[in-house]
């Protein structure tokens, strides 16, 4: 479900499930907690292969994100679909989430 690398003191999480909903989420929220051990100071989330989300997997997200940034990481959405995009806009949770459609850019 998530494939991580590391760069330039970046952790990258691919998250390689075309589907994030009811029936995985929890298990989604808990992989991504299990890389906050060592508090990296920068998380890319690559969704290149993530095409859909549910609103348990927002919720999972979010929660993500106030993890990251209670000890002062930084969280970036990369590689969005249009309509995981179009999602977090009708949600206004683009307002909240650093996103980029570049993720060699997101690591420099």
């Amino acid at each position: 479900m998530i494939s991580p690398e590391t760069r330039e003191n970046t952790l990258i999480l691919h998250i390689e499930e075309p589907r994030v909903d009811m029936v995985v989420a929890r298990k989604f929220r808990e992989g991504l907690s299990s890389y906050l051990r060592d508090k990296p100071g920068r998380i890319i989330l690559d969704l290149k292969q993530t095409e859909y989300f549910d609103s348990s997997a927002l919720g999972a997200l979010v929660a993500f994100m106030k993890d990251v940034k209670a000890y002062g990481g930084q969280l970036i959405l990369c590689n969005l679909s249009r309509s995981l995009l179009t999602l977090l806009k009708l949600s206004k949770l683009d307002l909240l989430f650093e996103i980029s459609d570049d993720l060699e850019k997101s690591v420099q």
